[in-house]
């Protein structure tokens, strides 16, 4: 196992007593023997903006070709571990607890910004509305998706996450506070990011919605496996968050969702 602390620049000292933190937005980025996406997403971030961008790296062991790029570039990137885990929740949970942007940012190694966005973002220093707790934005897939998932998914946040897993945590900024309140049950092995949502649909939490595209999300997502696991999971968080009439009727609906999911694959 190797880490890093976190570096801050900006400490409170006798010359600084009133710090800013510089950092816009932290990506936190968990991974596991995946280097060239990893590369893939970390290069795009310096691209956009080297300096008000916090990079996290989750790295979850194993690869010793990913440990080494991570020392390579450790002067770059501000807080870095690798060491076994106990998947990409916990790993996402570990990794919004060191963030110290104004928002934070969650994407799978291969996962890339949508440039453009996101330099408008920065760009415009009032683009996103202090008074929401979340932004939500597009995300678009590749043309290597899995059968049956759509090219786009637009940005949602409304009820329609009663019944469809329709907003993803690449297409999300959350509020550091917000975020570090908060915690991905690793209970859910596949759908922790929905469960959290839902929960915050529910609990009423104000979120802008954005129409652009936030982040491409690379193939071969855990939610994207549409196995029975799969919608047993989802009925579990759902019998956690939801109620009434809409609670009860979600066994037939997860019957018939991953009927169809099935005959569209074939």
């Amino acid at each position: 196992m190797f880490r890093w602390p976190h570096r801050r620049n900006n400490q409170r000292s006798e010359l600084n007593p009133t710090p800013v933190d510089p950092f816009l937005i932290s990506a936190v980025i968990p991974t596991k023997s995946n280097l060239e996406g990893l590369k893939a997403t970390v290069e795009t971030l310096w691209a956009i903006d080297a300096d008000r961008i916090e990079i996290i790296v989750v790295d979850g062991g194993g690869c010793n070709a990913t440990k080494s790029w991570l020392l390579e570039n450790q002067h770059r990137i501000h807080h870095i571990r690798s060491a076994a885990d106990g998947g990409v929740y916990p790993a996402m949970n570990y990794g919004k607890q060191c963030a110290s942007g104004q928002w934070v940012w969650f994407a799978g190694a291969g996962d890339l910004p949508h440039a453009a966005t996101w330099r408008a973002i920065f760009d415009e220093a009032e683009a996103l509305d202090a008074k929401c707790a979340l932004h939500v934005f597009g995300v678009e897939l590749g043309d290597d998706r899995e059968g049956g998932v759509p090219a786009r998914y637009p940005a949602r946040w409304d009820s329609s996450m009663q019944w469809r897993n329709t907003t993803h945590h690449q297409g999300m900024l959350y509020r550091r506070n917000l975020i570090q309140s908060r915690a991905f049950d690793p209970a859910y092995r596949v759908l922790a990011d929905y469960a959290l949502h839902l929960a915050l649909w529910v609990e009423g939490i104000p979120v802008a919605v954005h129409g652009e595209t936030w982040a491409h999300a690379a193939s071969g997502g855990l939610s994207r496996a549409f196995r029975p696991s799969l919608y047993r999971e989802e009925w579990r968080l759902k019998k956690n968050a939801l109620t009434g009439w809409v609670k009860w009727i979600q066994p037939l609906w997860l019957t018939g969702k991953y009927l169809a999911k099935r005959i569209s694959q074939r």
